[in-house]
Parts: C-alpha cells; sequence; structure tokens
C-alpha cells in the first residue's frame, strides 16, 4: 500500500544482482546454463508433454493429450527467448514488464506454461513454468542470496509490504567470517574459508507478477517482494496490480487510512478517541486496487484489531504538544543531544515516508498523524 521510490541506491543494488545471478553468485550453478540445457531437453522426443485436453497434432492431426518433445518446438524456443534476454531479464525495470509480456505471449501465443512436462522416463513431472522456475534456480535465489538485498540500507524492508502489520525480518543467523576476522584468531589448527554471513528470514518472497504464468521474471530483482506468509498465503498466484517500487512520476502512497470524520470531530471536541478504527481508502476516484487489497487481504479488518494503538497515537500526539516537547527538551537536554527523535516518540514509529517499511503499523500511523495535523490547520482543537 506504499511504495518505495527506485533511486540510483537501489538500481545499483539490482544491477549488481543481475550481474551475481549471470556467474551464479552464491548459487550452485549458473542459471543461464541451467536454462540452456533445459531447452536442449525440451526438444527431445523422450520429453512427454502432457494437457488437460486433446489437441490437434501436427504431424497425424489427430487429437491427443500427450506430445513429444520433437514435436512442440515452440517449448524450447520460449526457453531459447530467456536465453537470449537473461543478461537484462533480472533488473528490468517494472515499467518494462509490460512491454516483455506483450513479446513473450506474441512470439508465443500457443504456449501453454501449465502444461505439464516429464523430461527422461524418471524425472518428476512438473508444469512448463515450475521446470522453467528450477532452472533459473529461484530456490537458490530465496534462499541464499536475496535476503541481503532486503536488508540493505537501500531497501531495509522490516515489514510485509501488502498489510504492513507484521514483521518481515532478515535475521543474521551465521556472522560473516571475513579475511581480516580470520587473521585474528589465535593458535595453530586450521582457520575456517571466508564465506558471507548466513541470514534467516521471517517471511516469504512473493511474485508480484505470478510466476506460473510469467515465469521468466521469477528471479527480477523488482518482482520480488517480501510479505508476511498470511498475505502470500490468501495472495498465492492472484494478479495484484501494485509493485512496491515505483518512480519519480508514479504515486507512492496509492492507498492511505483514514479515521472517520466523525471520530476526528469526537476526538477534536471531547478528547474521544476509544473504539476508534481507521479505513484503508483510495487516494484516487479509481477504487479498483483499493477493493482488491480488502478482498485479499482483508486490510479493515485487521486494523479493526489495532484501535488501542490508534488511541495511544492520540494520546501521545495530545501530550507531547511544542509545548510538551520544549518541556521534555529542558529536562532532558542530553538525550536530544544524543539523537532523541522526538517526532518518532510521539508517533511510536519512524515519521519519514520513506521508512514506512521499518517497522509494523507505521503507514497507519503516520497517515492518521497526518489528518490530525491538516485538521489542526483548519482550527480545530487537538
Amino acid at each position: 500500500m506504499r511504495r518505495i521510490r527506485i533511486t540510483p541506491e537501489i538500481e545499483a543494488l539490482a544491477k549488481r544482482y543481475a550481474r551475481g545471478m549471470m556467474v551464479g553468485k552464491d548459487l550452485e550453478g549458473k542459471p543461464v546454463d541451467n536454462l540452456k540445457a533445459l531447452q536442449g531437453d525440451l526438444g527431445l522426443s523422450s520429453t512427454t508433454f502432457i494437457f488437460k485436453a486433446k489437441r490437434i497434432s501436427a504431424k497425424t492431426g489427430r487429437k491427443k493429450k500427450m506430445f513429444q518433445g520433437d514435436e512442440l518446438p515452440q517449448y524450447a524456443e520460449y526457453v531459447g527467448e530467456i536465453v537470449k534476454r537473461y543478461k537484462t531479464l533480472n533488473n528490468l525495470h517494472p515499467k518494462e514488464f509490460a512491454s516483455l509480456n506483450h513479446d513473450m505471449q506474441t512470439m508465443f501465443a500457443d504456449v501453454d506454461p501449465s502444461v505439464k512436462v516429464r523430461i527422461g522416463k524418471k524425472d518428476r513431472v512438473l508444469s512448463f513454468a515450475d521446470h522453467i522456475v528450477k532452472a533459473m534456480d529461484y530456490e537458490g535465489v530465496r534462499e541464499s542470496v536475496f535476503r541481503k538485498y532486503i536488508r540493505s540500507a537501500a531497501i531495509g524492508i522490516k515489514a510485509c509490504v501488502y498489510c504492513n502489520a507484521q514483521f518481515a525480518l532478515t535475521t543474521v543467523l551465521e556472522p560473516a567470517i571475513t579475511p581480516a576476522s580470520i587473521k585474528k584468531i589465535k593458535g595453530r589448527g586450521r582457520r575456517p574459508s571466508p564465506r558471507p554471513a548466513k541470514l534467516g528470514a521471517t517471511y516469504d518472497l512473493d511474485h508480484n507478477l505470478p510466476k506460473s504464468k510469467y515465469p521468466y521474471l521469477c528471479t527480477n530483482f523488482y518482482n520480488l517482494q517480501p510479505c508476511c506468509a498470511s498475505c502470500n498465503r490468501h495472495k498465492s498466484g492472484k494478479p495484484l496490480d501494485f509493485s512496491v517500487y515505483c518512480w519519480d512520476a508514479e504515486d507512492p502512497k496509492p492507498l492511505h487510512f483514514e479515521l472517520s470524520p466523525r471520530d476526528i470531530i469526537r476526538f477534536c471536541q471531547k478528547n474521544k478517541c476509544d473504539g476508534m478504527t481507521p479505513l484503508l481508502k483510495s487516494s484516487t476516484s479509481d477504487k479498483t486496487l483499493l477493493e482488491a487489497f480488502n478482498k485479499c487481504f482483508s486490510i479493515d479488518a485487521v486494523y479493526q484489531l489495532h484501535s488501542d494503538e490508534v488511541q495511544e497515537l492520540l494520546w501521545r500526539h495530545k501530550i507531547y504538544s511544542a509545548s510538551g516537547i520544549s518541556a521534555i527538551k529542558a529536562s532532558y537536554g542530553k538525550l536530544f543531544a544524543d539523537g532523541f527523535d522526538a517526532e518518532r516518540f510521539i508517533l511510536g514509529t519512524y515519521a519519514a515516508e520513506e521508512d514506512a517499511h521499518k517497522r509494523p503499523l507505521t503507514i497507519m500511523k503516520q497517515d492518521i498523524v497526518r489528518q490530525i495535523k491538516e485538521e489542526e490547520a483548519k482550527g480545530g482543537t487537538i
């Protein structure tokens, strides 16, 4: 519901990631080599394609469900096209997805990503899309590569990008072993080899564009979105027109939270703030994304359970007015000198919009305080 602007720092991260993918850094092999091998296997007569419904064979003119690989050359050609584009595929910008998808669908209109494929006699039957996802080593990317980018300072996501109500943390399970740390080891025993930190994650990686339909984007930097297990389960493979990344010309806040006008008046005039629940609103007259978010993630229902957070936020806003902060500063001057952030203290989370993904409920709190301040500017009394 809150987008991250693509900065030069994020673009640089995406390029570094793409370069690493080209050489298979931190993976068991090069994904592009896996794709080339898959391309070769798909054209073999020992490869079997299994369709749900019968199709007409170009060879015999008869309808059947099972085809040999050499009867359907378009599937090997599809993978070959991925190989051709692989160098730029992993850091392709979200605004370029539509053009790529159009090209692929135009060139391969008769390719069905969901068709079941068995390569060889003993190989497990997978969908065509899943064979591509396996060759591109999405699992290796998820477990061994992408976590360090999520925790980088340029991105720093620590909350679900969909609900913003659950943590999405990248944890350090084992620290990195660097040449400098090895030099500090005393004694004559066997010394460890340098290695990066082993990272864990409390989140799932969701594909903005589902890998079941767009398998060639399964490891794209901008198509991987960290979210809580609940949101990932509810979204599953459903399309949702929401990329967590955006450009300067795009609105980073297509959705926002609001308290009802009645609740605002009740608080301003009577200092009553019990039982207040925010509602998700669209920032434009188009409510398509709003309806999709509530249908998919039940955002309004989730945030009904956080009325206590709203109440505490409004208490702090009232108590720690400008004069209240001045009094605190007079009493605790050293605290301010050490970097005390009064706005963050009152808000109970980060105040800057670019930090909205650093802590759960930040978006709701930022939006409510902004709404209260707008009411104050109109002459309302808080």
